[in-house]
């Protein structure tokens, strides 16, 4: 039953890069790849480089416009684009740099051009030279004339002028030229409004222009004066051609509707195919790694990493391929998950669907050994394909419905693997026996080992003639095998789920094959034999194994590799086609495989902390400049997934270190002084290839205190130092002598101070009129009195004996001493006095201490310069009083007593040479308190309208 049939196209599998993709445009003209394996991009939103991680963006401050064209290097590695504005940059230093602006002399036109060791040539109207260096301009002729592309040939240039085309050397000096046969008259009269573009590989030679909006092509070779017309394809004579580049004997031709691949055969260029049909195809170029960069204006960029690798397409329908099985050359039948069967026409490009009945998947497709029938097995139906009508036939049997996998054993038998169990079959459909009560995956029957292998769910067995089982472990486990299959060696090869592929021989495991041993994952989807290859399919790439010597080759998605999700293989003479969940691909096996290029890797950033350093073959550094961050890069395509490194420092150790992270960068840190070089390789590299390092030398300087003059200067300053030391000692052992001599001078002064105080306070006026007292108590038999003041003036007198030997007593002692003093001192008044002792109530008198026999004899100048010579009504008033910080001491004795300047009348009129001993005692002694403290006492002393006021300042240590 014929469903549909269709055509399916060819394309070189390719990656499609957009802005998702991080694309910074998807409008590009030019494309350069530079002698760093740099890819330079010129687009519609301006210049940009590939380093195979990211772009980078180049900008002008003056730059008129985004736009950039012609992208070009020059020998010095510069690279040079214009734009429509006509000026004309070039990048150095990681910088874009205007070199000229011609816009006065190009009218907008986008000029060609090309730049040797001396000039700038820019074809415009006419030739424009420019001096690199002095810059002066040096214009060929002022006749504006029809200039075409310049085309570069090993020895010279190829470029179109007017109606000739001219072969110049390298310093532009026309050699030799040719007229284009069909111009017997000026261009713009022949029709021709454009420049004639040359494309030529050396052994063709070819010239195209739109002639009456139509392409025409010429032939020529000029050594022989030919010029010939040569004929199109139709689908090329109305499209616009932007470039064209030759690929081996084809010649690949940009246009805005698609690539046209097209051969010259017999003067006429024939159409082999066409690429990313509807793309505005801009430029194509091979980069160094054999990548195929397409550039487009409003599609991003197409990359073709193996050019021998195809994938079929049809926009109408997405096939969802489960199985493929080889029919015969150029023919295979497929089976897809929604239960469709076809045909696939592999040379002719054509699909044909031939059965659709049923929606079930089909589970398994196997063709049968010396037959021209193919058994195509779905989940509730079985047919048999006939493979010269191509037609399929319905099995009327239900043996065969649901299986997985199917064997034929011998002329009369099969056996089956499906969900449920592995059975044998006999030809005639029939159910013979159940070999494995477990789901089964998978089963192959080898003619040469004899047996039967059986995967299930419990692990691989084999059965002999008898049907025999045995099971196979490998290291006392049971293998879980998915496929199975057997190379031309006799060796039964076993694909798992997850644990990676197995050799076997008999029903022993003779090899095996982990990622560890090369395979790039140990999740496998399917194998499948070829003479004695292997192709694995698995989940991180398709891989190729020879048997005999166990070497890998390997497609990725970075060759090319469309899709992953693999569910069949097939060989096709020199063609593998992979069946996917998309639809189909093939690889050619002879030459998808690339030789394995060693990148060239460079460093392109050397940075101290946060900031990036010119980049230079050579630095110094300070000592302090020794963290040091050093990025490099191979250049390429998705080159961070492509390439892993190795680096050392040379100074610090000889040995390579790997960094598997995928990482473009080191940092060291805190390096000491010295010498390094940091070397960088790919590590496909070995000690053999030199060219493929990158390296940097830099110095790290020693810091000052490592340098001979520091050395010398610091045993100077320590001499110095030493000396000065010593005598700063000296001089602290002089001045803390003179400083103990001053105190002990200060303490013996202190002491005869307190002396003269206890003299003062004990002066015979005092201890007379007290004897006097006691005496007239006793006269007069007032014993209890005399008994009372005798123990006051005792107790008095031993108080002040005892202070004597303190230099400083409690506050609450000196109170007691004033008390009993002015008692005694009352009766010495004959009653006439009123004292009163006023202790503030926050003063802590049993913690405070005072100087020792230092408030009394103020007290007693009191009584005997101002109380004394008064007659009645004497008051005396003594207050305490602390500061509100708590660290001073206030005392202020009040009289109302004659004043000071009565006082010193009379004392001058009975003494004129007197002066109080009690008076200038106190001053001597505050003076000596003073000298070791650094709060000072104070005292005032100051008349009143009501007598004199002494007030006492004693700052609380």
């Amino acid at each position: 039953m014929l469903a549909s049939a269709y055509a399916i196209a060819q394309q070189p599998a390719s990656i499609h890069l957009t802005e998702k993709d991080g694309l910074p445009d998807i409008e590009f003209y030019n494309i350069t790849e530079d002698s760093k394996n740099y890819i330079w991009l010129a687009s519609d939103k301006g210049l940009y480089r590939y380093n195979g991680r990211s772009f980078e963006y180049y900008v002008h401050s003056s730059q008129k416009g985004n736009a950039v064209f012609g992208t070009k290097e020059d020998h010095l590695g510069r690279i040079w684009c214009n734009n429509i504005s006509g000026q004309f940059f070039y990048t150095e230093n990681e910088a874009l740099k205007l070199f000229i602006d011609l816009g006065d002399k190009l009218y907008g036109e986008l000029a060609e051009f090309i730049v040797t060791k001396k000039e700038l040539i820019v074809f415009a109207g006419n030739i424009i030279r420019i001096n690199l260096e002095t810059k002066a301009i040096t214009q060929v002729s002022n006749n504006h004339v029809f200039l075409g592309a310049i085309e570069e040939i090993s020895d010279g240039y190829l470029y179109s002028r007017e109606k000739y085309i001219i072969n110049a050397n390298k310093s532009l000096v026309t050699r030799d030229s040719l007229q284009i046969t069909t111009f017997l008259r000026n261009l713009y009269d022949a029709g021709i409004k454009d420049k004639i573009r040359i494309a030529s590989n050396e052994k063709i030679n070819l010239c195209y222009f739109l002639k009456n909006g139509r392409n025409e092509f010429y032939r020529f070779d000029i050594k022989k004066t030919a010029c010939n017309p040569i004929s199109i394809p139709n689908q090329l004579q109305d499209r616009r051609i932007f470039d064209t580049y030759f690929h081996d004997d084809t010649i690949w031709f940009s246009t805005d509707l698609g690539l046209y691949i097209c051969r010259i055969t017999n003067n006429n260029l024939v159409l082999d195919d066409i690429y990313f049909k509807d793309k505005f195809i801009t430029k194509v170029i091979k980069d160094s790694e054999a990548n195929y960069w397409i550039i487009t204006k409003g599609d991003g960029i197409f990359i073709i990493p193996n050019i021998n690798i195809h994938k079929y397409e049809n926009k109408d329908e997405k096939l969802n391929i489960t199985h493929l099985e080889k029919l015969k050359k150029h023919l295979m039948v497929f089976g897809t998950t929604d239960g469709k069967v076809g045909v696939l026409h592999t040379k002719e490009l054509q699909v044909s669907i031939i059965d659709s009945r049923s929606s079930s998947r089909v589970t398994e497709i196997k063709s049968l050994p010396k037959s021209n029938e193919t058994f195509v097995i779905k989940e509730d139906a079985s047919f048999k394909l006939d493979h010269k009508t191509e037609k399929i036939k319905k099995l009327y049997s239900f043996e065969f419905d649901g299986a997985k996998s199917l064997s034929k054993i011998n002329d009369s038998a099969y056996v089956l693997s499906s969900y449920r169990l592995a059975k044998i079959v006999d030809d005639e459909y029939k159910f013979v026996k159940n070999i494995a009560d477990k789901r089964s995956y998978a089963n192959y029957y080898s003619t040469t080992a004899k047996n039967i292998y059986v995967a299930t769910v419990d692990g691989l067995y084999a059965y002999n003639n008898k049907l025999h089982k045995t099971p196979i472990f490998y290291k006392n486990k049971p293998i879980y095998a998915k496929d199975i299959v057997e190379t031309e060696d006799q060796k039964i090869w076993v694909s798992t789920f997850n644990d990676g592929v197995f050799c076997i021989k008999g029903t022993v495991v003779i090899d095996y094959f982990g990622t560890d041993d090369g395979l790039l994952s140990k999740r496998i989807s399917t194998i499948k034999n070829d003479e004695n290859y292997l192709w694995i399919a698995t989940e991180q790439g398709i891989q190729y194994l020879h048997s005999p010597s166990k070497a890998f080759k390997n497609l990725t998605k970075q060759n090319g590799v469309p899709s992953y999700r693999i569910s069949d293989i097939e060989i096709d003479e020199d063609r593998v086609l992979f069946a996917t969940n998309t639809g189909f691909f093939s690889v050619d096996k002879t030459k998808a495989f690339k030789g394995t290029k060693i990148p060239k890797v460079y460093i392109n950033e050397v940075s101290i902390g946060l900031k990036s350093m010119a980049l230079r073959d050579q630095y110094k550094f300070d000592y302090d400049e020794n963290s040091i961050k050093i990025s490099f890069n191979a250049n390429g395509f998705n080159s961070f997934l492509n390439n892993k490194y190795e680096f050392r420092l040379l100074g610090q150790s000889n040995v390579w270190q790997t960094d598997n992270n995928g990482s473009n960068s080191v940092i060291y840190y805190g390096l000491p002084s010295g010498d390094y070089t940091f070397e960088v390789r790919s590590v496909l590299a070995n000690n053999s290839d030199t060219d493929s390092i990158d390296s940097v030398h830099f110095s790290i300087s020693k810091p000052f205190w490592r340098e001979w003059w520091f050395y010398i200067g610091l045993i100077f300053s320590a001499v110095l130092a030493a000396f000065a030391l010593f005598k700063r000692k000296i001089n602290a052992l002089k001045k803390e002598q003179s400083e103990i001599l001053e105190k002990e001078l200060i303490n013996k002064q202190l002491i005869l101070s307190q002396l003269e105080n206890l003299r003062s306070q004990m002066n015979p006026h005092f201890i007379f009129n007290a004897l006097n007292s006691i005496q007239e108590y006793i006269v007069f038999n007032e014993k209890e009195l005399a008994s009372s003041y005798l123990i006051k003036f005792s107790r008095l007198i031993r108080i002040y004996l005892e202070h004597s030997r303190d230099s400083e007593v409690f506050l609450s002692e000196e109170l007691n001493a004033l008390n009993i003093y002015l008692e005694l001192e009352k009766n010495r008044f004959e009653e006439v006095l009123e004292f009163t002792i006023n202790v503030e109530k926050s003063i802590h008198t049993n913690t405070i201490k005072i100087p020792s026999l230092f408030i009394q004899p103020y007290v007693e100048n009191a009584l005997k310069h101002g109380l004394l010579h008064k007659i009645e009504d004497r008051k005396l008033i003594i207050d305490f009083t602390m500061h509100s910080d708590t660290s001073i001491l206030f005392c202020c004795i009040k009289d109302n007593g004659i004043g000071i300047k009565a006082s010193k009348a009379i004392n001058q009129a009975q003494n004129p040479q007197h002066k109080s001993f009690a008076t200038s005692a106190n001053e001597k002694r505050v003076e000596l308190l003073n000298a070791n403290r650094v709060e000072k006492i104070k005292v005032e002393t100051k008349s009143t309208n009501k007598g004199t006021e002494v007030l006492i300042t004693i700052p609380i240590t």
